[in-house]
């Protein structure tokens, strides 16, 4: 069993042994702790912030609304500055379904910007960050494997595709994409 130091004037853990997990978990504690005790409000709920939900829903809608007049770039810069604010602003304590839904609707909304723009990097660093938020959707393979095309990983584009498809074996997008993706390596293998 491990030990755990408890410092009474900070209100912070120090475990004992240097395992990396363990200091992972104290460190998390200690973040807590830290926001819970410097926050002024004694009657704080894990229910998020209306002012920050109303800050970042405007500046989320901002974004659209520059899409809406065409004003990519624009729309791109709100949507992005929209999810650094939902990130840094909310306290650690709100509710982490409710920031979750929010993130990964908004950054679909990014990926389908920056897709639209030609940014396929970006918008596959941005589709592996909304996988590993848990959202297995048709749609978001589909995304990753037209950026993989678009960036010629062919290979992994197929992965991709095949992923999707097994999530949703009859999607006809899926199924175009997979015989695009096959059409391409096999001219690319020079069969």
């Amino acid at each position: 069993m491990a030990e755990i130091a408890y410092n009474p004037d900070t209100k912070l853990i120090t475990p004992e042994e240097d395992r990396e997990s363990l200091c992972i978990y104290a460190n998390q504690v200690n973040s807590l702790t830290q926001a819970l005790i410097s926050e002024n409000n004694p009657n704080f709920s894990p229910q998020p912030s209306d002012d920050s939900t109303k800050l970042i829903r405007n500046l989320f809608d901002s974004g659209i609304k520059n899409v809406k007049n065409n004003k990519l770039p624009e729309g791109l810069k709100n949507v992005t500055l929209a999810i650094e604010m939902a990130h840094r602003k909310r306290a650690p304590w709100e509710a982490f379904a409710i920031q979750l839904q929010e993130l990964q609707f908004m950054l679909r909304h990014k990926i389908d910007l920056e897709l639209m723009q030609g940014r396929y990097l970006d918008a596959l660093q941005d589709l592996d960050m909304l996988l590993s938020t848990g959202l297995f959707q048709p749609e978001v393979f589909i995304r990753k494997t037209d950026a993989l095309l678009h960036l010629g990983q062919l290979e992994e584009a197929r992965v991709a595709c095949d992923r999707g498809l097994s999530l949703q074996p009859q999607n006809a997008k899926l199924k175009a994409l997979m015989l695009e993706c096959n059409g391409k390596l096999a001219e690319y293998n020079g069969l």
